[in-house]
């Protein structure tokens, strides 16, 4: 894929459209300096500009990712070609997925008819509009959408920061939305984890230390901690790291830090909000790949929210919200990451 190309491209269909940087700038919400480092090969469109950057200059997606406009006759065949060699840059080989173990019947996490208004003295905003799904035992799990589209309150109302206006939400049968508000911090303890984005790591411990807290407050026993820390690390690539602190190793490191502290207590699910938003392309497929771990070797369940669809394509399925609703959803069932991350564009420029 070429930067330079296809940054030369954008501006032959922006010129031909009579607009100057600045008005396509506007027309996406982003700033003109964003689009004339396109123009110059100093970077990529984010993802989630792609469709609507294809829609607004007329072309397709495959057009972009080429550089040119590919003639009618040669549709087909060059389509194939340059989406195979775009994704397989950004994700690498990938087999596809193994077949799901018996476990996956057992469902850890069930949302029924939830829904969350905000009310204030002149409005209310339905934030969450009568949302339902179930996530099976040991698997990753999605939920995409834009900014305001209520992937992150719903978050919220799982992590039981938050309650719904109505439904019901159960995590291993166990209905958290009957939790009395006095009980829910020991309920997050003892059953969820958490992976943010800014890794909330206490940068006055070791990564030794910060893992070990997590397993300290949930009382397991002292003699455990040690093993434990050493075989989450060797799996997770950080035990060459664990006398460190925080501040002293990488982005990448420190959310695999934060992967470990999420599963050594053993929680029921593990909640992941934009995961990848502070990483950049190496660091983020490196923790994917952990969360792809975590389900295959430890049995973890995890609900990541996302914008990214390079994210996305890792998971075994996914939610698509918009305005507060699922609007549709995916399985990958025996896909590889390419051809899943090729029906992600197709639904998402369907939704869109």
């Amino acid at each position: 894929m070429n930067q330079n190309k296809i940054g030369a491209f954008i501006s032959e269909r922006r010129r031909a459209k009579g607009w100057t940087q600045n008005d396509l700038a506007e027309k996406l919400g982003i700033t003109d300096k964003a689009v004339s480092k396109w123009e110059t090969g100093r970077s990529l469109p984010d993802l989630s500009l792609f469709v609507p950057l294809c829609d607004l200059l007329d072309i397709t997606l495959n057009e972009l990712f080429a550089g040119e406009c590919i003639p009618e006759e040669d549709l087909k065949e060059r389509t194939d070609a340059v989406l195979l060699e775009v994704i397989t840059n950004w994700l690498g080989h990938d087999g596809g997925k193994t077949s799901e173990n018996d476990t996956t019947s057992q469902t850890v996490l069930e949302v029924q008819n939830v829904s969350k208004i905000y009310k204030s003295e002149s409005n209310s905003v339905l934030a969450v509009n009568n949302v339902s799904f179930q996530i099976p035992y040991s698997s990753f799990v999605g939920i995409m959408g834009a900014s305001g589209s209520g992937k992150t309150t719903l978050l919220n109302l799982i992590a039981t920061i938050d309650k719904p206006t109505n439904g019901t939400i159960k995590i291993n049968g166990q209905t958290i939305t009957d939790i009395p508000e006095a009980e829910t911090a020991d309920f997050r303890r003892e059953h969820l984890g958490f992976v943010f984005q800014e890794y909330n790591l206490l940068d006055t411990l070791t990564i030794y230390e910060n893992i070990a807290l997590a397993l300290t407050i949930k009382e397991v026993p002292k003699e455990s901690i040690g093993p434990t820390i050493q075989n989450l690390s060797e799996k997770l690539a950080i035990s060459s790291i664990l006398d460190k602190f925080p501040y002293e190793v990488s982005g990448g490191q420190r959310q695999r830090c934060a992967c470990a502290r999420a599963i050594a207590a053993s929680p029921d699910i593990i909640l992941a909000d934009e995961p990848t938003g502070a990483l950049d392309s190496n660091a983020a497929k490196q923790l994917l790949n952990t969360f792809s771990t975590l389900c295959s070797e430890y049995h973890a369940t995890i609900l990541m929210v996302t914008h990214d669809v390079m994210a996305a394509s890792y998971c075994d399925r996914l939610y698509f919200m918009r305005d507060g609703e699922i609007k549709a959803s995916l399985h990958r069932e025996q896909e590889n990451k390419q051809a899943f991350f090729a029906k992600i564009l197709e639904k998402m420029a369907w939704i869109g």
